[in-house]
């Protein structure tokens, strides 16, 4: 606290002797001296020796203090609150909700949500309400949350705005209501088009999340924070449309408000990266999403907010695990796991558990990745329709892990239909593209068209791959692959390289399948303990027929009446198909198979 504020409280004698001892120390923090003591333990030593009435008035005559005072440094107000409250006195409830948005800002929800309580209690109202209800969203109390808002602002509500978009947000992230939430926030102006932008990305509508962020910047003087959420809404839904320079401009616009108004609302510049950090994972670029994910885990890291550490975990782990380094992003998204827990306040945890089960799946161990497939399907469907196809190519990768190729590849047809449903076209054509990596049949005609209507990099090396396996050719595969190899997509281009090679060897263009496979030796070592089919054993991929590659795969895992049962075999003909397939592969039982699987 300021020495002048200590001086009103104690004695000079007393200030010297606790200076001079070593147990306070005085020094001047720009233009205000400052009392602090020495080392934090000694304040912990001291409390836990203080009578509770003793305590309870120290923590009194510290906030009487302080509220005396201007209190213009960062902190004071949370200071004055938490003395009021624990000091058993709210003598200003406005301090207190003040200090319960700063707790928000340090992502201590725990704090906030006692701080909101308190001040509710001494100063029953709408404003308490609405800020006990947003802290309780924040906190995954939706339904109490829910109760404490009514359908329609009472009239003495001092900011029916705000009210608004703490029930929309209450509606959306708890109930999963994008249709209530919409219902609540229109026509109340810019801050609630913000609120509504980043609502409608996470919801999948990236067209009409534009559309709401337009109309916030078309205001000269818009809300700064209907400004923030609409940078951020709109950067993440013009990535999903595949339009990056119209996410970078929406960015450059909002981001400087962002960090002008740092002070007040801390997490504007972090939502906005993470949303540009997720425009470039949606259109492809992952090396400017790893960058941007990397730069923002550290930043939160040296903050010590551990809400942003869990979110930046989440979404570098998904960048990893799109490029393929399994062993960073399984890391990371088990350090996300962990963190939402705590506090989920956009209900990430369920798609950071589908994530985990791609990457374990994608990793060769089938059953971790069913648990986590299970975890993620347990949390049922809920808010975030944006990541429903990603959560569908997830169920893919674990089936495909299973042995199981015909689910996979339906699956990954699933997730291009979700994604082309909602209106996501870069997804879908990711997706597209996962159902000729898994083996089944490559729609050449979509992708062609996603890619001439996308004309991004990354749509055209799907498209141009797609070609490359639809027509068995390794010219386009190779071209594909250094396509890919550029953008970050280390997985990728290891298998564009993998099958250019097998197929330019198939036509005798072996110094060509020399250099392609070489080309691609690099990606290959950076995704190493990755297991797909384009990356699975030359003599799996070139000797057996489809039928016979489906069974082998299942064999890896499964027993014959299994394999019958699941795709509508006899037994005996399942056992026919795995007599001849051992005959071509040279092995002579399931332990083998999977021993060749793993080379």
């Amino acid at each position: 606290m300021s020495l002048p504020t200590l001086e009103r409280l104690a004695d000079a004698a007393a200030i010297r002797a606790a200076e001079d001892s070593g147990l306070v120390v005085v020094n001047r923090s720009g233009a205000r001296v400052e009392a602090r003591l020495a080392h934090p333990l000694y304040g912990e030593v001291l409390r836990a020796g203080l009578p509770l009435t003793r305590a309870r008035m120290v923590r009194r005559r510290l906030a009487e203090a302080l509220l005396a005072t201007p209190m213009r440094r960062r902190g004071d107000a949370l200071r004055a609150a938490q003395w009021q409250v624990d000091g058993g006195a709210v003598t200003r409830p406005d301090v207190v909700r003040l200090g319960a948005r700063q707790a928000i800002g340090w992502s201590d929800l725990a704090l906030a949500e006692r701080l909101a309580r308190a001040a509710r209690g001494a100063e029953p109202g709408t404003e308490a309400d609405v800020l006990l209800a947003e802290i309780l969203e924040y906190r995954g109390k939706s339904a109490e949350a829910i109760a404490l808002l009514s359908d329609e602002p009472p009239p003495e509500t001092p900011d029916p705005v705000m009210w608004a978009v703490t029930r929309a947000e209450t509606l959306y992230w708890g109930l999963g209501s994008a249709a209530a939430a919409e219902r609540v926030l229109a026509g109340r102006g810019d801050l609630a088009d913000g609120t509504l932008s980043w609502i409608l990305m996470f919801d999948g509508r990236c067209a009409e999340a534009l559309d709401a962020a337009s109309r916030v910047f078309d205001r000269a003087d818009a809300h700064p924070q209907g400004v923030i959420w609409a940078t951020a809404g709109g950067t993440a839904a013009a990535g999903f449309l595949g339009q990056l320079s119209r996410s970078a401009a929406i960015r450059e616009r909002g981001l400087p408000v962002a960090a002008a108004y740092r002070e007040p609302m801390p997490w504007g510049v972090y939502e906005i990266e993470i949303a540009d950090c997720l425009a470039h994972l949606a259109a492809g670029d992952l090396l400017r999403a790893g960058a941007v994910a990397d730069r923002g885990y550290r930043q939160a890291v040296e903050a010590g907010v551990p809400m942003m550490v869990s979110g930046w975990a989440l979404f570098g782990g998904l960048v990893a695990a799109s490029r393929g380094h399994l062993d960073a992003s399984g890391a990371l998204l088990r350090e996300a796991v962990a963190g939402f827990e705590e506090n989920d306040t956009f209900r990430f945890r369920r798609h950071c558990a589908a994530a985990l089960a791609e990457v374990t799946a994608l990793g060769g161990d089938p059953d971790e990745a069913g648990r986590w497939l299970a975890e993620a399907e347990g949390a049922g469907s809920g808010p975030n329709r944006v990541f429903w196809p990603w959560l569908e190519l997830s169920r893919a990768w674990v089936a495909m892990s299973q042995g199981a190729q015909a689910d996979a590849v339906a699956a990954a047809r699933r997730a291009a239909d979700l994604a082309r449903d909602t209106g996501l076209p870069t997804v879908e054509a990711a997706a597209l593209y996962d159902a000729g990596r898994l083996g089944g049949r490559v729609d050449r005609r979509r992708l062609d068209a996603l890619a001439a209507a996308l004309g991004t990099p990354f749509a055209e090396a799907l498209a141009l791959a797609g070609q490359g396996l639809a027509r068995g050719d390794g010219a386009p595969l190779a071209r594909a692959a250094d396509a890919f190899e550029n953008l970050g997509h280390d997985l990728l281009a290891a298998e564009a390289g993998a099958a250019a090679g097998r197929l330019l060897r198939r036509v005798g263009r072996r110094g060509q399948a020399h250099l392609v496979r070489g080309r691609s030796a690099a990606p290959r070592a950076r995704c190493a303990t990755a297991r797909t089919p384009l990356l699975v054993n030359d003599e799996v991929a070139e000797l057996l027929t489809a039928r016979e590659r489906e069974v082998v795969l299942l064999a890896a895992h499964h027993s014959s009446r299994h394999i019958a049962e699941r795709l509508g075999l006899e037994v005996k003909t399942v056992n026919n198909h795995l007599a001849r397939a051992y005959a071509k592969l040279g092995v002579s039982s399931r332990a083998e198979v999977r021993a060749l699987l793993d080379t």
